[in-house]
């Protein structure tokens, strides 16, 4: 299970999406808490293909790991920078650091099921307080003239 996991992780990392698929049952369910649940590869790869666009140098600093016969609960602290939107809150580059519990399903050597409980309250709080500290400086972090209309 740590093997599949750890491969999992290299494939996010790398932002390949045919590596991240390929630690996924072709059948998966991917329930990313308050976004939904995907099932299978066709559903899933969209989710991961935003994560790589909206995010980089994603770490994931082992908190611990939970094992049963074919389940794991695995608790990171993941830090990122957010380059793209993430919850409808621009990332302008801001790094963000929170904590994630994975529960996972694993067949046949591959995950089953991926289930993703993520602090999202303290992205948008680190997201949104970036944003604040940029617009009371006077400085424009979407790229853009300063006072520039959208």
């Amino acid at each position: 299970m740590d093997a599949v996991l750890d491969r999992h992780f290299a494939g996010e990392a790398a932002h390949d999406l045919a590596a991240t698929l390929a630690t996924l049952a072709e059948d998966v369910e991917h329930d990313v808490v308050g976004l939904g649940v995907r099932k299978g590869h066709a559903e899933v790869a969209p989710v991961y293909q935003a994560l790589f666009d909206g995010a980089t140098d994603e770490i994931y600093e082992p908190i611990r790991r939970m094992y049963g016969d074919d389940f794991m609960v695995d608790e990171v602290m993941m830090t990122q920078t957010v380059v793209g939107d993430l919850y409808g809150v621009p990332g302008n580059g801001t790094v963000v650091t929170a904590r994630l519990l994975h529960v996972l399903e694993f067949r046949d050597g591959l995950i089953s099921r991926e289930n993703v409980w993520m602090d999202t309250g303290a992205i948008i709080a680190q997201l949104t307080a970036a944003q604040a500290a940029a617009d009371s400086a006077g400085a424009d972090v979407s790229g853009s003239a300063a006072g520039a209309g959208v």
